[in-house]
């Protein structure tokens, strides 16, 4: 008996014992409704196989080898439409089945420049050779049937390895893109809700190399979406440690730390440096000078106020008021009152041209 190849419908893909046969009607001879082989262009002994059994009301290829009673399938034809297919209702019938599976499938040059393997319910593998005299579109993508997706660019204007949940969380690599925001060879993370990073064992670094830039945090956050929820903070930058210290260091040879409050137009602004343990203290240290400058009044307060030094000068426009609750006691070689002697060593008051690299604006990048 010769080969025999006909025309068949997938009438049932439910089959008990699990070996991948599925029932369907063969138009060869009358032959009707029976059990055909499914037939994979790769299979192995263990878990490697390919394995995509076709959809019921599909028109299918099948054939029986010379020498077999056996029937096994070919391939899927994809005409004429299902006619009765598992499923939701085609959302298009004008749509040729190709079309369905890919609208796009044709659209840069008239012919398939797309290989797909897709489910029923859209998820599967997208490798794109798309390209005209306008566009080039090669990529190659996963994409779930959330609309989840992992994409693998190559276009020059995209040029990246996308990351993408499909609501609003996305992580891209570039290569060279030749548009959009992202930089060559970098990292971009976005997402609309939060991004954590926790390591469980270990340390997290994060390194800017010698032929880096900068390192920047960043906070524009307003809390807008969050305000009938008073309770929930937005708008601060935390850095805490809870067993050590928190350690701000400079290594440049001229090195500066500035702690600043930017907004020229501010009202009550502050900067509190304060300890709620017993004991220890606030030191400040430096092999130069202290200067401390206000606009309004320096207030020290404190059961004792001790001051050494080898000169100790005080200048007044106004007056010079002394008052004590006890006694006042004045002791030096010569002490002498309202002589015209005093020469009291002006105050220095800080360099107003001294400010951090951003000036009083601050970082702008975002």
């Amino acid at each position: 008996m010769n080969t025999v190849v006909s025309l068949a419908e997938v009438r049932s893909r439910i089959e008990p014992n699990k070996s991948g046969a599925f029932k369907a009607t063969v138009d060869y001879e009358g032959t009707g409704e029976l059990d055909v082989n499914y037939v994979s262009p790769y299979g192995s002994n263990g878990e490697g196989a390919f394995v995509a059994i076709p959809g019921v009301g599909t028109e299918i290829l099948v054939c029986k080898p010379a020498g077999s009673d056996s029937w096994y399938y070919m391939g899927t034809t994809f005409s004429p439409e299902p006619r009765d297919a598992e499923g939701e209702e085609l959302t298009d019938a004008s749509k040729m089945p190709l079309e369905r599976v890919d609208p796009e499938m044709y659209r840069a040059r008239g012919l398939p420049m797309k290989y797909v393997f897709k489910s029923p319910l859209g998820g599967g593998i997208t490798l794109s050779d798309d390209y005209n005299s306008e566009y080039l579109n090669r990529k190659t993508e996963i994409t779930s049937t959330q609309k989840k997706k992992i994409t693998l660019h190559d276009s020059p204007a995209v040029n990246s390895i996308i990351l993408d949940s499909g609501n609003g969380s996305k992580i891209t690599l570039s290569d060279d893109p030749q548009e959009g925001t992202i930089a060559a060879r970098a990292i971009q993370v976005d997402s609309v809700g939060p991004q954590t990073y926790i390591c469980r064992e270990s340390q997290t670094d994060i390194v800017v190399g010698a032929a880096g830039r900068e390192l920047q945090l960043i906070n524009n956050a307003n809390g807008i979406p969050y305000q009938t929820t008073p309770t929930v903070n937005s708008g601060n930058v935390n850095i805490q440690s809870r067993w050590k210290d928190v350690n701000v260091f400079t290594q440049a040879l001229e090195g500066r730390i500035f702690i600043e409050c930017l907004n020229q137009l501010g009202v009550n602004q502050q900067i509190v440096i304060e300890t709620n343990g017993v004991g220890g203290g606030i030191i400040v240290k430096t092999n130069g000078t202290i200067n401390m400058q206000a606009g309004e009044s320096i207030n020290l307060t404190a059961p004792d106020v001790n001051i050494s030094c080898n000169k100790f000068s005080v200048g007044a426009a106004g007056n010079v008021d002394i008052l004590a609750g006890g006694n006042a006691n004045i002791d030096g070689t010569q002490v002498h009152l309202a002589s015209g002697q005093a020469l009291p060593t002006p105050a220095i008051p800080p360099n107003p041209l001294i400010q951090s690299t951003y000036g009083n604006i601050g970082v702008t990048t975002y």
